[in-house]
Protein backbone atom coordinates (compact mmCIF):
# COMPACT_ATOMS: atom_id res chain seq x y z
CA UNK A 1 0.00 0.00 0.00
CA UNK A 2 2.65 2.16 1.02
CA UNK A 3 4.95 2.02 -2.21
CA UNK A 4 1.40 2.37 -4.09
CA UNK A 5 0.61 5.40 -2.83
CA UNK A 6 3.91 7.08 -3.16
CA UNK A 7 4.05 5.97 -6.90
CA UNK A 8 1.28 6.70 -7.69
CA UNK A 9 1.00 10.42 -5.98
CA UNK A 10 5.20 11.34 -6.61
CA UNK A 11 5.24 10.52 -10.39
CA UNK A 12 3.25 13.91 -11.23
CA UNK A 13 2.12 16.49 -9.10
CA UNK A 14 0.88 19.97 -10.04
CA UNK A 15 3.80 22.79 -8.16
CA UNK A 16 1.21 23.60 -5.44
CA UNK A 17 1.70 20.14 -3.85
CA UNK A 18 5.24 19.68 -4.08
CA UNK A 19 4.86 19.01 -0.32
CA UNK A 20 3.36 16.06 -0.43
CA UNK A 21 5.99 14.26 -2.24
CA UNK A 22 8.57 15.47 0.08
CA UNK A 23 5.93 14.07 2.23
CA UNK A 24 5.37 10.63 0.98
CA UNK A 25 8.97 10.12 0.24
CA UNK A 26 9.59 10.35 4.11
CA UNK A 27 6.85 8.82 5.06
CA UNK A 28 7.31 5.50 3.01
CA UNK A 29 11.31 5.58 3.90
CA UNK A 30 10.38 5.59 7.15
CA UNK A 31 7.91 2.88 6.90
CA UNK A 32 10.27 0.76 4.87
CA UNK A 33 12.72 0.66 7.73
CA UNK A 34 9.88 -0.19 10.25
CA UNK A 35 8.64 -3.18 8.16
CA UNK A 36 12.66 -4.52 8.14
CA UNK A 37 12.12 -4.18 12.27
CA UNK A 38 8.50 -5.93 12.08
CA UNK A 39 9.61 -8.63 9.90
CA UNK A 40 12.65 -9.91 11.96
CA UNK A 41 11.30 -8.83 15.57
CA UNK A 42 7.51 -9.24 15.81
CA UNK A 43 5.54 -12.86 16.21
CA UNK A 44 2.76 -12.71 14.07
CA UNK A 45 0.07 -12.99 17.02
CA UNK A 46 1.68 -10.01 18.46
CA UNK A 47 1.03 -7.66 15.80
CA UNK A 48 -2.55 -8.66 14.42
CA UNK A 49 -4.14 -6.19 16.12
CA UNK A 50 -1.80 -3.66 15.08
CA UNK A 51 -1.98 -5.15 11.24
CA UNK A 52 -5.61 -4.60 11.66
CA UNK A 53 -5.72 -0.73 12.01
CA UNK A 54 -2.81 -0.74 9.67
CA UNK A 55 -5.49 -1.91 7.47
CA UNK A 56 -7.98 0.19 7.91
CA UNK A 57 -6.10 3.04 8.16
CA UNK A 58 -3.63 2.05 5.27
CA UNK A 59 -6.72 1.29 2.93
CA UNK A 60 -8.73 4.82 3.71
CA UNK A 61 -5.16 6.66 2.52
CA UNK A 62 -4.37 4.28 -0.50
CA UNK A 63 -7.73 4.52 -1.81
CA UNK A 64 -8.46 8.13 -1.82
CA UNK A 65 -5.21 8.79 -3.51
CA UNK A 66 -5.67 5.90 -6.30
CA UNK A 67 -8.99 7.20 -7.41
CA UNK A 68 -7.78 10.54 -7.34
CA UNK A 69 -8.24 12.36 -10.55
CA UNK A 70 -5.12 12.49 -13.11
CA UNK A 71 -2.55 15.11 -12.30
CA UNK A 72 -2.49 18.34 -14.29
CA UNK A 73 1.18 18.09 -15.56
CA UNK A 74 3.56 15.79 -15.51
CA UNK A 75 7.67 15.69 -15.42
CA UNK A 76 7.95 12.83 -17.45
CA UNK A 77 5.35 12.15 -20.31
CA UNK A 78 3.16 9.51 -20.12
CA UNK A 79 3.48 6.54 -22.73
CA UNK A 80 0.79 5.03 -25.00
CA UNK A 81 0.52 2.58 -22.75
CA UNK A 82 0.02 4.42 -19.28
CA UNK A 83 3.20 4.11 -18.36
CA UNK A 84 5.71 6.81 -17.75
CA UNK A 85 8.12 7.50 -21.16
CA UNK A 86 11.72 8.78 -19.52
CA UNK A 87 13.20 8.66 -22.37
CA UNK A 88 10.96 10.70 -25.09
CA UNK A 89 12.41 13.57 -22.67
CA UNK A 90 15.86 12.68 -22.34
CA UNK A 91 15.77 13.02 -25.91
CA UNK A 92 14.08 15.37 -26.82
CA UNK A 93 15.60 17.82 -23.90
CA UNK A 94 19.22 16.39 -24.09
CA UNK A 95 20.06 15.10 -27.32
CA UNK A 96 17.81 17.29 -29.68
CA UNK A 97 20.46 19.80 -31.35
CA UNK A 98 22.29 20.05 -33.92
CA UNK A 99 24.48 17.53 -35.15
CA UNK A 100 28.48 17.74 -34.55
CA UNK A 101 27.26 19.45 -30.77
CA UNK A 102 27.32 17.78 -27.69
CA UNK A 103 24.81 18.15 -24.62
CA UNK A 104 26.51 20.75 -22.11
CA UNK A 105 27.06 17.94 -19.69
CA UNK A 106 29.36 15.93 -21.90
CA UNK A 107 32.92 15.98 -21.56
CA UNK A 108 35.00 15.37 -24.34
CA UNK A 109 37.86 14.62 -21.95
CA UNK A 110 38.37 11.79 -19.37
CA UNK A 111 37.03 13.31 -15.87
CA UNK A 112 39.79 13.98 -13.92
CA UNK A 113 37.91 12.92 -10.48
CA UNK A 114 37.67 9.62 -11.76
CA UNK A 115 41.59 9.41 -12.82
CA UNK A 116 42.20 11.08 -9.60
CA UNK A 117 40.16 8.31 -7.21
CA UNK A 118 40.21 5.46 -9.18
CA UNK A 119 42.69 3.63 -7.32
CA UNK A 120 40.78 3.91 -4.14
CA UNK A 121 37.44 3.14 -6.46
CA UNK A 122 38.67 0.14 -7.11
CA UNK A 123 41.03 -1.49 -4.70
CA UNK A 124 40.52 -5.26 -4.22
CA UNK A 125 37.81 -6.04 -6.37
CA UNK A 126 38.03 -8.09 -9.30
CA UNK A 127 39.87 -10.96 -10.25
CA UNK A 128 42.11 -11.85 -13.30
CA UNK A 129 39.52 -10.66 -15.81
CA UNK A 130 39.29 -7.77 -14.15
CA UNK A 131 36.78 -5.65 -12.37
CA UNK A 132 32.59 -5.07 -14.00
CA UNK A 133 32.05 -1.55 -14.17
CA UNK A 134 28.28 0.20 -14.74
CA UNK A 135 27.92 3.06 -16.31
CA UNK A 136 24.16 4.26 -15.96
CA UNK A 137 22.82 6.74 -18.34
CA UNK A 138 26.57 6.55 -20.04
CA UNK A 139 25.59 8.74 -23.21
CA UNK A 140 29.21 8.73 -24.82
CA UNK A 141 31.12 9.25 -22.41
CA UNK A 142 34.86 9.38 -23.04
CA UNK A 143 35.09 7.44 -19.41
CA UNK A 144 34.12 4.23 -20.44
CA UNK A 145 37.08 3.77 -22.91
CA UNK A 146 39.10 4.95 -20.81
CA UNK A 147 37.89 2.77 -17.76
CA UNK A 148 38.33 -0.36 -20.51
CA UNK A 149 41.90 0.88 -21.12
CA UNK A 150 42.83 0.32 -17.26
CA UNK A 151 41.48 -3.51 -17.74
CA UNK A 152 38.09 -3.02 -16.50
CA UNK A 153 34.94 -4.18 -18.11
CA UNK A 154 32.15 -1.75 -19.01
CA UNK A 155 28.50 -2.08 -19.13
CA UNK A 156 26.84 1.27 -19.99
CA UNK A 157 23.39 1.74 -19.89
CA UNK A 158 21.72 4.84 -22.66
CA UNK A 159 18.17 5.14 -23.59
CA UNK A 160 18.80 7.40 -26.82
CA UNK A 161 20.01 5.88 -29.58
CA UNK A 162 22.06 8.93 -30.44
CA UNK A 163 24.48 9.51 -27.94
CA UNK A 164 25.36 5.56 -29.06
CA UNK A 165 25.84 6.18 -32.88
CA UNK A 166 28.08 9.10 -31.74
CA UNK A 167 30.21 6.63 -29.31
CA UNK A 168 30.32 4.55 -31.92
CA UNK A 169 31.78 6.88 -34.73
CA UNK A 170 33.78 8.98 -32.27
CA UNK A 171 35.51 6.17 -30.74
CA UNK A 172 35.98 4.17 -33.78
CA UNK A 173 39.92 4.21 -33.58
CA UNK A 174 39.30 2.14 -30.15
CA UNK A 175 36.01 0.73 -30.30
CA UNK A 176 35.91 -2.33 -32.07
CA UNK A 177 33.45 -5.11 -33.69
CA UNK A 178 30.91 -1.76 -32.13
CA UNK A 179 28.52 -2.46 -35.30
CA UNK A 180 25.00 -3.50 -34.90
CA UNK A 181 22.56 -4.23 -31.77
CA UNK A 182 21.15 -7.32 -30.98
CA UNK A 183 16.90 -6.67 -29.33
CA UNK A 184 16.48 -9.09 -26.13
CA UNK A 185 12.48 -10.17 -25.33
CA UNK A 186 11.23 -11.83 -22.36
CA UNK A 187 10.62 -15.84 -23.59
CA UNK A 188 8.63 -18.13 -20.80
CA UNK A 189 10.19 -15.78 -18.09
CA UNK A 190 13.57 -15.48 -19.18
CA UNK A 191 15.41 -12.95 -21.72
CA UNK A 192 16.06 -14.48 -25.12
CA UNK A 193 18.08 -12.60 -28.14
CA UNK A 194 15.55 -11.63 -30.90
CA UNK A 195 12.40 -9.46 -31.18
CA UNK A 196 8.92 -10.78 -30.00
CA UNK A 197 6.31 -10.76 -32.72
CA UNK A 198 2.41 -9.43 -33.14
CA UNK A 199 0.72 -10.41 -35.95
CA UNK A 200 -1.29 -7.28 -36.91
CA UNK A 201 -2.35 -6.91 -40.61
CA UNK A 202 -2.95 -2.94 -39.97
CA UNK A 203 -1.46 -0.47 -37.60
CA UNK A 204 -3.50 -0.18 -34.19
CA UNK A 205 -1.27 2.70 -33.10
CA UNK A 206 1.78 3.13 -31.29
CA UNK A 207 2.90 0.78 -28.31
CA UNK A 208 5.69 1.31 -26.28
CA UNK A 209 9.20 -0.36 -26.85
CA UNK A 210 7.36 -1.71 -30.37
CA UNK A 211 7.70 -0.91 -34.04
CA UNK A 212 5.51 -1.87 -36.72
CA UNK A 213 6.92 -3.41 -39.93
CA UNK A 214 6.83 -5.96 -42.56
CA UNK A 215 9.77 -8.26 -41.09
CA UNK A 216 11.19 -12.25 -41.35
CA UNK A 217 7.90 -12.89 -39.18
CA UNK A 218 5.62 -11.16 -41.53
CA UNK A 219 3.49 -7.61 -40.95
CA UNK A 220 2.78 -6.77 -37.36
CA UNK A 221 4.59 -5.17 -33.91
CA UNK A 222 7.97 -6.35 -33.52
CA UNK A 223 9.41 -5.24 -30.32
CA UNK A 224 12.91 -2.69 -30.72
CA UNK A 225 13.64 -2.65 -26.69
CA UNK A 226 15.76 -3.78 -24.42
CA UNK A 227 18.89 -4.09 -26.90
CA UNK A 228 22.54 -4.23 -26.30
CA UNK A 229 25.06 -3.26 -28.44
CA UNK A 230 28.69 -5.69 -27.87
CA UNK A 231 31.97 -3.68 -28.60
CA UNK A 232 35.78 -4.74 -27.04
CA UNK A 233 38.89 -2.30 -26.49
CA UNK A 234 42.47 -3.26 -26.52
CA UNK A 235 43.84 -2.72 -22.84
CA UNK A 236 47.58 -2.86 -23.26
CA UNK A 237 49.55 -5.79 -25.65
CA UNK A 238 46.81 -8.77 -26.54
CA UNK A 239 44.62 -8.26 -24.48
CA UNK A 240 41.03 -7.04 -25.22
CA UNK A 241 38.41 -6.43 -22.90
CA UNK A 242 34.27 -5.96 -23.37
CA UNK A 243 32.53 -2.33 -23.58
CA UNK A 244 28.45 -3.48 -24.00
CA UNK A 245 25.85 -0.19 -23.73
CA UNK A 246 22.46 -1.52 -23.09
CA UNK A 247 19.94 0.50 -24.84
CA UNK A 248 17.06 0.77 -22.71
CA UNK A 249 15.61 2.58 -20.03
CA UNK A 250 17.45 2.70 -16.66
CA UNK A 251 14.82 2.09 -14.53
CA UNK A 252 13.72 -1.12 -16.01
CA UNK A 253 17.33 -3.09 -16.64
CA UNK A 254 17.48 -6.25 -13.98
CA UNK A 255 20.15 -8.38 -12.90
CA UNK A 256 18.17 -11.35 -15.45
CA UNK A 257 18.67 -9.02 -18.12
CA UNK A 258 22.56 -8.12 -18.02
CA UNK A 259 23.03 -11.87 -17.35
CA UNK A 260 21.41 -12.85 -20.70
CA UNK A 261 22.39 -9.92 -22.66
CA UNK A 262 26.26 -8.76 -21.71
CA UNK A 263 29.50 -10.40 -20.47
CA UNK A 264 28.49 -10.12 -17.06
CA UNK A 265 27.05 -14.14 -16.00
CA UNK A 266 26.43 -13.22 -12.18
CA UNK A 267 23.82 -10.37 -13.08
CA UNK A 268 25.18 -7.84 -10.59
CA UNK A 269 28.27 -5.82 -11.17
CA UNK A 270 31.75 -4.75 -8.75
CA UNK A 271 31.43 -1.05 -9.73
CA UNK A 272 29.16 1.47 -10.40
CA UNK A 273 30.04 4.83 -11.78
CA UNK A 274 28.08 7.56 -11.28
CA UNK A 275 28.72 11.13 -12.88
CA UNK A 276 25.49 13.00 -13.77
CA UNK A 277 23.16 10.63 -13.75
CA UNK A 278 21.26 10.44 -10.25
CA UNK A 279 21.73 14.39 -10.51
CA UNK A 280 19.55 14.28 -13.90
CA UNK A 281 16.21 12.32 -12.10
CA UNK A 282 13.89 14.61 -11.10
CA UNK A 283 13.39 14.20 -6.64
CA UNK A 284 10.25 12.03 -6.74
CA UNK A 285 12.33 9.36 -8.78
CA UNK A 286 15.57 9.02 -6.55
CA UNK A 287 14.18 6.45 -4.86
CA UNK A 288 13.04 4.82 -7.60
CA UNK A 289 16.32 5.00 -9.55
CA UNK A 290 18.52 4.07 -6.26
CA UNK A 291 16.76 1.49 -6.23
CA UNK A 292 17.73 0.27 -9.95
CA UNK A 293 21.16 0.93 -9.55
CA UNK A 294 21.66 -1.03 -6.49
CA UNK A 295 20.12 -4.26 -7.25
CA UNK A 296 22.78 -4.26 -10.13
CA UNK A 297 25.39 -4.17 -7.93
CA UNK A 298 26.84 -7.07 -5.77
CA UNK A 299 27.49 -6.93 -1.75
CA UNK A 300 30.80 -5.29 -0.98
CA UNK A 301 31.05 -3.46 -4.41
CA UNK A 302 31.34 0.18 -4.75
CA UNK A 303 29.48 3.48 -6.58
CA UNK A 304 31.62 6.61 -6.80
CA UNK A 305 29.02 8.64 -7.03
CA UNK A 306 29.62 12.69 -8.23
CA UNK A 307 27.11 15.16 -8.18
CA UNK A 308 26.60 19.15 -7.84
CA UNK A 309 25.73 20.97 -4.82
CA UNK A 310 24.09 24.08 -4.68
CA UNK A 311 21.45 25.97 -3.23
CA UNK A 312 17.92 24.80 -5.22
CA UNK A 313 16.07 27.56 -4.40
CA UNK A 314 18.27 29.71 -6.97
CA UNK A 315 17.13 27.56 -9.62
CA UNK A 316 13.67 26.26 -8.59
CA UNK A 317 12.01 22.79 -9.38
CA UNK A 318 9.71 23.01 -12.10
CA UNK A 319 7.36 19.49 -11.05
CA UNK A 320 5.95 19.98 -14.95
CA UNK A 321 9.12 19.71 -16.41
CA UNK A 322 8.75 22.67 -18.84
CA UNK A 323 11.55 24.52 -17.46
CA UNK A 324 15.01 23.34 -19.32
CA UNK A 325 16.80 23.61 -15.82
CA UNK A 326 17.14 21.67 -13.76
CA UNK A 327 18.62 19.56 -14.22
CA UNK A 328 20.86 19.16 -12.98
CA UNK A 329 19.58 19.29 -9.83
CA UNK A 330 21.02 19.75 -6.62
CA UNK A 331 22.25 17.15 -4.60
CA UNK A 332 22.89 18.03 -0.84
CA UNK A 333 25.52 15.23 1.59
CA UNK A 334 21.91 15.29 3.48
CA UNK A 335 20.34 13.91 0.22
CA UNK A 336 22.94 11.77 -0.50
CA UNK A 337 23.08 9.98 2.49
CA UNK A 338 19.47 9.80 2.86
CA UNK A 339 19.10 7.85 0.27
CA UNK A 340 22.05 5.61 1.08
CA UNK A 341 21.34 5.05 4.55
CA UNK A 342 23.70 3.84 6.44
CA UNK A 343 22.47 0.36 7.83
CA UNK A 344 23.03 -0.46 4.03
CA UNK A 345 25.92 1.85 2.68
CA UNK A 346 29.36 3.20 3.88
CA UNK A 347 29.40 6.80 2.70
CA UNK A 348 32.57 8.45 2.41
CA UNK A 349 32.78 12.39 0.81
CA UNK A 350 35.78 12.03 -0.72
CA UNK A 351 35.93 15.95 -1.99
CA UNK A 352 33.99 18.97 -2.90
CA UNK A 353 35.33 21.58 -5.41
CA UNK A 354 33.89 24.07 -7.64
CA UNK A 355 32.18 22.94 -10.87
CA UNK A 356 34.31 24.03 -13.52
CA UNK A 357 32.77 22.20 -16.43
CA UNK A 358 31.41 25.75 -17.72
CA UNK A 359 27.42 24.85 -16.11
CA UNK A 360 27.57 28.69 -14.80
CA UNK A 361 29.19 30.28 -17.61
CA UNK A 362 27.20 28.23 -20.41
CA UNK A 363 23.77 27.64 -19.01
CA UNK A 364 21.75 31.38 -18.66
CA UNK A 365 20.06 29.44 -15.16
CA UNK A 366 22.98 29.16 -13.23
CA UNK A 367 24.41 32.45 -14.01
CA UNK A 368 25.76 33.57 -10.38
CA UNK A 369 24.74 30.23 -8.78
CA UNK A 370 27.74 28.55 -6.37
CA UNK A 371 27.78 25.57 -7.90
CA UNK A 372 30.44 22.72 -6.29
CA UNK A 373 30.95 19.25 -7.58
CA UNK A 374 30.82 16.90 -4.73
CA UNK A 375 32.68 12.90 -5.27
CA UNK A 376 31.48 10.47 -3.07
CA UNK A 377 32.60 6.90 -2.28
CA UNK A 378 29.79 4.34 -1.62
CA UNK A 379 30.55 0.94 -0.55
CA UNK A 380 27.40 -1.84 -0.50
CA UNK A 381 27.79 -3.56 2.83
CA UNK A 382 28.20 -7.03 2.88
CA UNK A 383 26.08 -7.73 6.28
CA UNK A 384 22.38 -7.48 6.08
CA UNK A 385 20.65 -4.76 8.75
CA UNK A 386 20.49 -6.33 11.87
CA UNK A 387 17.21 -4.78 13.46
CA UNK A 388 17.25 -6.84 16.89
CA UNK A 389 18.63 -3.68 18.67
CA UNK A 390 15.24 -1.90 18.32
CA UNK A 391 12.23 -3.24 20.31
CA UNK A 392 9.16 -4.61 18.99
CA UNK A 393 6.43 -2.07 20.48
CA UNK A 394 8.41 0.72 19.72
CA UNK A 395 8.39 -0.71 15.73
CA UNK A 396 4.33 -1.42 16.44
CA UNK A 397 4.31 2.25 16.95
CA UNK A 398 6.24 3.77 14.68
CA UNK A 399 4.31 2.01 12.02
CA UNK A 400 1.11 2.49 13.01
CA UNK A 401 2.22 6.15 13.53
CA UNK A 402 3.64 5.92 9.91
CA UNK A 403 0.43 4.46 8.38
CA UNK A 404 -1.55 7.03 9.65
CA UNK A 405 0.09 9.73 8.04
CA UNK A 406 0.45 8.08 4.91
CA UNK A 407 -3.34 7.65 5.54
CA UNK A 408 -3.47 11.27 5.65
CA UNK A 409 -1.20 12.14 2.82
CA UNK A 410 -3.54 10.17 0.76
CA UNK A 411 -6.45 11.80 1.26
CA UNK A 412 -5.29 15.33 1.40
CA UNK A 413 -3.76 14.48 -1.97
CA UNK A 414 -7.23 13.26 -3.44
CA UNK A 415 -8.48 17.08 -2.83
CA UNK A 416 -5.35 18.41 -3.78
CA UNK A 417 -4.46 16.86 -6.63
CA UNK A 418 -8.28 16.40 -8.26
Amino acid sequence: LAQAIFQRSSRCLPLHCVWLEQMNRRVLQGLRSVARRLQCSAAPSQTSSSFAWFAVVGTAGASALLLANEPVSCYYEEGPDGSVDRLRRWSLRSWNIQSGNSPGFHLRTVNPVLERYLEKFAAGLGGEAGASVLVPLCGKSVDMPYLCEQGFRVVGVEGVLRPILELKSEQRMRLKEFNDRTVFCLSGGAWVAGPSFELATEFKGVRAGCVFKTGPQGTGYYSDSPSVWHGKIRAGGRKTVPLHVLQTDMFEVTPELVKASTFEERGTFDMVYDRGALESVPPSARESYVASTSRLLRQGGRMLLVVLDYDQAQVPIDPSGRRWSPPPFSMHEAEVRRLFPAQEWDVELLGKQVEANGLTAGNPSFHGVHVLEATYLLTKKSATYDPSSSSRGASRSYLLAGLASLGLVGAISSRCLA
